[in-house]
């Protein structure tokens, strides 16, 4: 309990103080709506939503276009400038923007300011607005939504001449705002000794507030932001760190109650298993409730691009609904096997194991795509090099996978199972175990043969378990010096024999006088014993055999096999008739 009362009563706090600030800002918001002079653009509470901002690049994207201009950005500055000294590096457009960005890598915002056309601005902006506030907010602006290709910056200190811009006027790059594009600009203004520079145009400057309304912290993020100290950490501020954490908590809170309320109601339906339910409900499905929760907030830190490029990512949504999706699996597979054994089908679950496994790689597949094309990799390059790997792995595995296919129709058309007795080809055997590859059968002999289940499946499989009754047939032979009387009398008896014999099937069971042999008046004895098992059928032959015998021997008739006279006679003409000299 201690556990889960900590974290909650430091989510209380976060709340609260999230809570108190919005509050200090809806009531400078309420003031603000009874000035006459109000912008058109009103500053948000929160920061505008991921939607409202320019498209974020793919994490691909971003890592080529960062390592890019860390290359470029170290050769631009090391490169001699063109045009007038000037100790601020204002010569062109590319050098001053340069300069600024060092200065505000250095959080030298009072050398940043020197960097801005604060000439002629509008009396409407607001007199609070200093140079380095200014300067911080541009920098927000930039950081939310702004991208900017030094290489395509003039390194002239008479800027672009084919822009369709004033000459005294350089684009650094262009916004998309709800009222249309903005150009971002450059001007070229005198520096005070009869030399031009080049700042950030008086017509960006003035624009700044607006932007800043659009695109910036919103009104909680900028008190918080003055709040907190002012330190980067994994390239987001203190506060944004703060309400990242406060998102997490919250979301492992509201997932932590809504999963536990939903075990309390299934656990009370016994069709479920407790423990499985648990498992399955208590992770993944929390995991992806709390990753949905914070993704739902995750707009309230005013991401920069590059965080709004991991968020677009989706890597944790994918990781949860990946989780969800291999618990579904262990859920249905778990169902099916206690199906397949309450219905006898218990052979058949050796199956399901390899069967999940193979779904949970596609599952895994598709989860890899999804994520890599959110990445902002060539999905159908992707697929394309795993159609040419299938092929080869298909050609390689050929015959497992023909075992594998094989051993799928065994357990499903089910011909035989573990224990059964049967004959395939010149093998006769019992089944002892059916696997992925081969049937393994114990013979008579006691050797074991492995069948590959390709081969088993497509063959001809005898099942001698599942006979009703098993077939006794033989033949009679009895000698031609027992009279048609005799006959007559071994056949009813033998019919009487069938007849009340209590494990011969009287109906599909007969003897007749079949035919006159080749040194015996042949019967045949055809008869049906009313058991499954082998040694049983053995024991009731046996037993058929000597009453048989019995009634022929009652009869005075007598059983007979074929004798061959051998009769040597002796030639005139033989070496041993010829007299002795």
């Amino acid at each position: 309990m201690r556990k889960i009362i900590k974290p909650g009563f430091l989510f209380i706090l976060t709340c609260l103080l999230i809570s108190g600030v919005s509050y200090a800002a809806d009531t400078t918001a309420s003031k603000d709506k009874e000035r006459p002079d109000e912008a058109q653009v009103k500053e948000k509470v929160v920061a505008p939503a991921s939607k409202d901002l320019p498209e974020a690049p793919t994490i691909k994207d971003l890592a080529e276009k960062q390592q890019a201009e860390e290359e470029v950005f170290r050769k631009l500055v090391e490169a001699p400038v063109a045009g007038p000294y000037d100790e601020y590096n204002r010569s062109t457009p590319r050098s001053s923007l340069i300069a600024l960005a060092l200065a505000v890598k250095e959080k030298d915002f009072k050398r940043a300011v020197n960097y801005l056309d604060l000439r002629n601005l509008p009396f409407s902006l607001d007199k609070q607005l200093d140079g380095e506030e200014l300067v911080r907010k541009l920098i927000i602006v930039a950081k939310r939504a702004m991208v900017i290709d030094f290489e395509d910056l003039s390194d002239d200190p008479l800027g672009h001449k084919d822009d369709g811009l004033p000459k005294y006027r350089d684009r650094i790059t262009t916004l998309k705002t709800k009222n249309g594009p903005v150009d971002i600009l450059m001007q070229r203004v005198p520096r005070g000794d009869g030399v031009f520079v080049w700042k950030i145009s008086n017509a960006t400057v003035a624009l700044i507030p607006e932007l800043d309304k659009e695109f910036g912290y919103g009104i909680i993020g900028d008190k918080l932001s003055h709040i907190f100290p002012h330190y980067i950490i994994f390239g987001l501020e203190v506060w944004q760190l703060i309400i990242l954490m406060g998102l997490v908590l919250a979301g492992y809170l509201i997932a932590f109650v809504v999963t536990f309320v939903i075990v309390n109601i299934l656990q009370r339906n016994k069709r479920f298993n407790k423990q499985r339910l648990q498992k399955f409900i208590v992770g993944p499905l929390r995991f992806l409730i709390m990753v949905l929760i914070f993704r739902a907030g995750f707009d309230m830190i005013a991401p920069s691009l590059s965080a709004r490029a991991l968020f677009e990512a989706k890597t944790l949504l994918i990781m949860a609904i990946y989780w969800v999706m291999l618990g579904v699996i262990d859920v249905i597979m778990y169902r099916l096997a206690d199906r397949m054994k309450r219905n006898g089908q218990q052979d058949a679950v050796v199956l399901l194991k390899p069967a999940s496994t193979g779904v949970k790689i596609v599952v895994a597949v598709l989860a890899i795509i999804s994520w890599m094309d959110n990445m902002g990799y060539e999905v159908t390059t992707i697929l394309a090099g795993l159609g040419v790997g299938g092929v080869a792995v298909a050609l390689a595995a050929q015959k497992s996978l023909e075992n594998l296919i094989g051993s799928i129709t065994i357990y499903a058309s089910q011909p035989v199972h573990v224990g059964d007795f049967c004959k395939f080809g010149d093998t006769l055997g019992v089944v002892e175990e059916i696997g992925l590859r081969a049937t393994q059968l114990r013979t008579l002999s006691r050797t074991v043969v492995h069948i590959p289940n390709a081969m088993f499946a497509s063959g001809k499989i005898e099942n001698l378990t599942q006979r009703d009754k098993i077939l006794y047939r033989t033949r009679l032979r009895l000698s031609y010096n027992d009279t048609p009387e005799q006959v007559k009398q071994v056949l009813v008896k033998i019919r009487e024999l069938i007849t009340q014999h209590e494990f011969i099937d009287e109906e599909n069971s007969r003897v007749r006088f079949l035919e006159f042999g080749e040194y015996a008046q042949e019967l045949e004895l055809y008869v049906y014993i009313k058991t499954r098992d082998f040694a049983e059928y053995l024991e009731y032959r046996e037993d058929i055999n000597l009453q048989i015998e019995t009634v022929i021997e009652s009869a005075g008739a007598h059983l007979t096999a074929p004798v061959k006279n051998i009769s040597l006679t002796q030639s005139p003409e033989s070496p041993l008739s010829t007299p002795a000299i």
